[in-house]
C-alpha cells in the first residue's frame, strides 16, 4: 500500500488523461480506429457518430472508470491542497471497488478470448491500446496499489454484479422492444440462441464476475500486522503508521 496522497494524485492524473481519452474514443468520432488497423488514420467528424457506441459493454466500463477516477482525484486534490500528505482513498469506495471488478472483466474477456495482444493489428488500434489495455490497467493498479487494505466489505463484490446485471437487462429488454435491434455481443442473441441459453452464458458470467470480486475482496483483507501478512477478518480502517 502506499499512502502518500502526493504519489497518488500524480498517479489519479494520469489515469484521468487516460480515461478521457479512452470515452473520447468510444462516440467513434474517430472512424478509422474501428475497423482499420492503423494507428494514426483517422478523420475528425460529427458524421460519424454512432449512437450504436451505447450498447457497448466495453464502453460502458470505460465511463465508469472515468466517472470515479475524476471524483477519487477531485478529493485526492482536495486534501492535498488542505495539507494532508498520507492517507487512503475515501470517497464511494464500493462503486470504486465495483468499477475495479467492471473493468478489470472488460479487460481480461477482450485480450485473453477476443483479440490476440500477439497480433501486430492490436497494438496499431488506439482504440484497442486505450480502452482495453492501458486505461483498465491503470485503474485496476490504483486498486492494488493505493487502496488501503483490510476496508472491503463482504457485500462489495455482490454489489459488483449489480452494473453488468442492470446492462444485460437493458440489452434484452431493447432487443425485444426494438425489431432488428443488433445485439452488441453474441451470447446475447436471443434471436440466435434463445432465452435460455443466454440465461446459462449470463450466469456463467455472474460467477467469474464474483469469483473476481471475492479474490479482490481477499486481496484487500490481506493485511501487514507485526511484519506478517495475514487476513483481516472484519472491515475497518487501519491503523496509520505515519500517525
Amino acid at each position: 500500500m502506499n499512502d502518500n496522497l502526493l504519489t497518488q494524485m500524480i498517479y489519479r492524473i494520469v489515469t484521468c488523461c487516460v480515461s478521457a481519452l479512452a470515452v473520447l474514443l468510444t462516440f467513434r468520432f474517430f472512424h478509422n480506429f474501428y475497423g482499420s488497423s492503423a494507428l494514426w488514420e483517422f478523420a475528425l467528424s460529427l458524421d460519424d457518430l454512432d449512437w450504436g457506441f451505447l450498447k457497448y459493454y466495453t464502453n460502458l466500463s470505460n465511463w465508469f472508470v472515468f466517472g470515479v477516477s475524476v471524483t477519487v482525484l477531485a478529493d485526492n486534490v482536495k486534501r492535498v491542497r488542505a495539507g494532508e500528505r498520507y492517507g487512503y482513498n475515501r470517497v464511494i469506495p464500493a462503486l470504486k471497488f465495483a468499477t475495479t471488478v467492471m473493468i478489470f472483466v472488460t479487460f481480461a474477456v477482450y485480450n485473453f478470448s477476443f483479440e490476440s495482444v500477439f497480433a501486430l493489428r492490436y497494438w496499431r488500434n488506439l482504440y484497442n491500446l486505450t480502452c482495453h489495455l492501458f486505461a483498465p490497467l491503470l485503474f485496476v493498479f490504483d486498486f492494488v496499489i493505493f487502496d488501503e487494505h483490510g476496508t472491503a466489505k463482504a457485500y462489495y463484490p455482490l454489489v459488483s454484479l449489480i452494473l453488468p446485471l442492470t446492462y444485460v437487462a437493458g440489452i434484452l429488454i431493447v432487443g425485444a422492444c426494438v425489431e432488428g435491434f443488433g445485439y452488441p455481443y453474441a451470447f446475447l442473441d436471443v434471436n440466435r440462441f434463445g432465452y435460455a441459453k443466454v440465461f446459462l452464458f449470463v450466469s456463467a458470467l455472474v460467477a467469474v464476475f464474483t469469483i473476481v470480486g471475492y479474490l479482490m475482496w481477499l486481496y484487500n483483507r490481506l493485511v501487514r500486522v507485526d511484519g506478517k501478512w495475514r487476513f483481516r477478518l472484519r472491515a475497518g480502517t487501519c491503523k496509520n503508521s505515519r500517525g
